[in-house]
């Protein structure tokens, strides 16, 4: 009886400390899920700025990090992707690119003309006709004026009321307003979005996600900024709310990225005020 009894007390050791263990991998697998957008972007913006790069914004969606950086070079955005997929609590680093300009949108419209100066060569065929219409003109063309009243241009007006409610859009007119009116504000010399500006945008992801709309986003920066960077600065406010409406949906595609700098101020530069209302991006439904 004397020798079962320790190996009893050495089994119940062994036990608990298995059950240690495994309540501290738990607990380390929890501490890592509580990791999470609003904790992982300041420590990835501290840690661009202890690395001395510059140029380069990052947000995340949840643990994954979007890079962009309209005024560095290819070497600083990989080296900020290493630096960033370093920090601990981050799945993986994405270097997004740069604006998304409107030449493509606008070179299609350019095609359809030239089909219609297609049309205009079947025009030699009506040459032979004029023999006809001497014979023609003078029973049917009196019968063409009254026809001119009659014809219903005003049916045809009720056309253009149809445009303006944009139903292929799927958007209603108030929503198109709803989202012509967001405004995201930036701190001084920030270029990163903060909760508020999130949370602005995301009651207008859904609007924009439900329809086939473009949209124009517009950076702007306040004075006195830094010469020469006025409309770099500016792009890259724009920039950081396109990688947000991207990481959560937007097709790329549909955005047109616009550095504005410090031009169309919604107040006076001469207050403190005046220039935290102008640092700011906009939404335009295009």
């Amino acid at each position: 009886m004397a020798d079962t009894q320790p190996t009893t007390v050495r089994k119940i050791g062994t036990a608990v400390t298995a059950v240690l263990l495994g309540g501290t991998v738990v607990a380390g697998a929890l501490v890592g899920q509580n990791t999470n957008a609003n904790s992982l972007e300041p420590t990835a913006v501290k840690a661009l700025q202890s690395a001395g790069i510059t140029g380069v914004d990052v947000s995340f969606k949840g643990r994954e990090a979007y890079l962009t950086g309209q005024g560095a070079t290819d070497a600083q955005l990989q080296q900020a992707k290493q630096v960033v997929e370093g920090i601990y609590g981050v799945r993986w680093a994405t270097v997004t690119g740069g604006p998304y300009p409107a030449t493509p949108l606008e070179t299609a419209p350019t095609q359809p003309p030239a089909t219609p100066e297609e049309t205009p060569t079947p025009a030699t065929t009506p040459t032979p006709t004029p023999t006809p219409t001497p014979t023609s003109t003078a029973t049917p063309k009196p019968s063409t004026p009254p026809t001119t009243p009659s014809t219903p241009a005003p049916s045809e007006s009720p056309a253009p009321s149809a445009t303006p409610s944009q139903p292929t859009s799927g958007l209603t007119a108030d929503q198109v307003s709803q989202i012509n009116n967001t405004v995201i504000t930036f701190a001084n010399g920030s270029y990163s979005l903060n909760a508020a500006a999130k949370k602005n945008l995301d009651a207008v992801i859904p609007l924009i996600a439900q329809s086939s709309v473009n949209i124009t986003i517009d950076g702007y920066v306040s004075l006195p900024h830094p010469a020469g960077r006025e409309v770099i600065d500016s792009k890259r406010r724009a920039q950081a709310v396109a990688n947000y409406l991207i990481a959560n949906g937007i097709d790329a595609n549909r955005l047109n990225v616009v550095g504005d700098g410090p031009t169309n101020p919604v107040a006076s530069n001469d207050t403190l005020q005046g220039q935290a209302a102008n640092r700011r991006a906009t939404l335009t439904v295009s």
